[in-house]
């Protein structure tokens, strides 16, 4: 595996533990603002942990078919 994937998998992984934690494990307190920074950051995890996995693939070539 190379960096970029391993890097992508590790956003993946956090996108869904940080950003959940305030919301299911400690509910006491918590107010609109924090469920929605949680939920855009768990957002911006998964897009970014995306585009680092897709963009550490095999490149395509052209004329492959489409």
């Amino acid at each position: 595996m190379n960096t970029k994937k391993l890097l992508g998998l590790l956003c993946w992984l956090l996108a869904f533990t940080i950003p959940f934690r305030p919301s299911i494990l400690n509910t006491d307190g918590v107010g609109n603002t924090l469920g929605l920074v949680s939920f855009v950051a768990m957002l911006a995890l998964v897009f970014i942990g995306y585009w680092l996995v897709d963009s550490s693939g095999s490149k395509a070539t052209e004329g492959h078919g489409h």
